[in-house]
């Protein structure tokens, strides 16, 4: 798995802030689910830490940790667009 760049990239908006931040590879999600997220809890919250980390080691695809990262704010109410043309 040479690419983990996702095809369709995620902005997500700070509630605190209002910065809007892109989120284009797993690593960039994994980064933000571990060091900013703003819950440390939650069913997808965990899963989507598992699958990021499943990823970044070879194990699953990045459109799966993309799926996981959109469960997980849709979980911790941080507003996103998918930004799908």
């Amino acid at each position: 798995m040479s690419n983990r760049r996702w095809d369709h990239p995620v902005m997500i908006v700070c509630r605190r802030t209002g910065q809007l931040t892109t989120i284009a590879s797993t690593s960039e999600a994994l980064e933000v689910l571990a060091n900013s997220w703003p819950v440390a809890e939650g069913k997808a919250f965990m899963a989507a830490l598992l699958i990021c980390s499943d990823v970044e080691a070879g194990i699953r695809e990045p459109h799966e940790a993309r799926a996981s990262f959109i469960a997980a704010a849709k979980e911790a109410g941080v507003p996103f667009d998918t930004m799908r043309g």
